[in-house]
């Protein structure tokens, strides 16, 4: 077997069992595998029961998540986590500029850029909301594809969090959000890592629920170095963010499901920042970031 992203035939099984399948809790009643290439840390598994385009375009995929597909609920659920996006981005990039934000879900981010971007541009393949974000005034389009016969080489920020690991082709996602950013434009695609550290401590209960069907991909620094490399992208970047904290680790800990942001007496300020710096900065965080700049010359 090869690796799916960059060719090499050391893959190894990382995890073979039940993975999660739509919100926490759910479990495929099948075991799956979930292969590992060595060489760039790429993970992925290869069930795939899903018209994906269809999937994402229904209510389906929200409804399994999160139990709903509510534009108000949608909000209600990720305005607050919209705001800790800002951590990746910094807040001074998007004024007076044309923003693009792949896989927008209903637009919560959008919402607070809006006012101080030129233009905002919502890609997003859900038909429900790609209908509320219209009746806001958006530019809207389904994918990244459809944008570029309009705004190739004229996006000067991108954004898109939470969704290359959806994606069939993430290699195709990445030429494509390429091909939209003008000349010095940015773009921040942002991922789920493989949380090496809950993994070894907690093994086949975290694996379970970090692996997932709506996540065919697991991606890693080198796995963005490759598809880079691919596109003939030069300037990029991998950051290591850890967003949820040591009250969640202790969670874990106690009850083998996930705590999100727990709190506890004993875990003082100091000693959350010191777990979440430490991860950070070994690279085995929950998160990264990969900031791309492209560059006057590019293709």
């Amino acid at each position: 077997m090869r690796c799916k992203l960059c060719g090499c035939e050391d893959v190894m099984v990382a995890y073979e069992g039940k993975i999660r399948d739509g919100r926490v809790g759910n479990y495929t009643d099948k075991k799956v595998k979930m292969f590992r290439c060595e060489k760039c840390g790429t993970i992925w598994h290869d069930s795939r029961e899903r018209d994906s385009r269809q999937y994402y375009q229904s209510e389906a995929y929200r409804n399994e998540l999160e139990g709903t597909s509510d534009v108000n609920e949608f909000y209600r659920l990720h305005d607050g986590e919209s705001l800790e996006k800002f951590r990746y981005t910094g807040t001074e990039i998007f004024r007076g500029k044309t923003v693009a934000d792949i896989g927008c879900g209903a637009g919560a981010f959008l919402d607070y850029i809006q006012a101080v971007a030129d233009t905002v541009i919502a890609v997003e393949p859900s038909e429900t909301y790609r209908g509320a974000m219209k009746g806001r005034g958006y530019t809207v389009f389904g994918y990244a594809q459809e944008a570029l016969k309009e705004y190739r080489n004229k996006v000067d920020v991108i954004v898109s969090f939470d969704v290359i690991e959806h994606v069939e082709e993430p290699q195709k996602f990445l030429e494509e959000a390429y091909a939209l950013l003008s000349y010095g434009g940015r773009a921040f695609i942002g991922t789920p890592t493989d949380a090496p550290v809950m993994r070894e401590v907690l093994g086949n209960a975290y694996e379970s629920f970090l692996f997932s069907t709506q996540h065919p991909w697991v991606l890693s620094g080198g796995s963005f170095e490759t598809m880079a490399k691919r596109c003939k992208i030069t300037e990029f970047q991998v950051r290591y963010y850890q967003r949820y904290g040591l009250g969640n680790f202790v969670y874990w800990l106690l009850n083998r499901q996930p705590g999100r942001h727990k709190e506890y007496d004993f875990i003082t300020k100091t000693m959350d920042q010191a777990w979440i710096s430490e991860l950070e900065q070994q690279e085995k965080s929950d998160y990264m970031v990969c900031e791309i700049v492209k560059g006057a010359c590019s293709p």
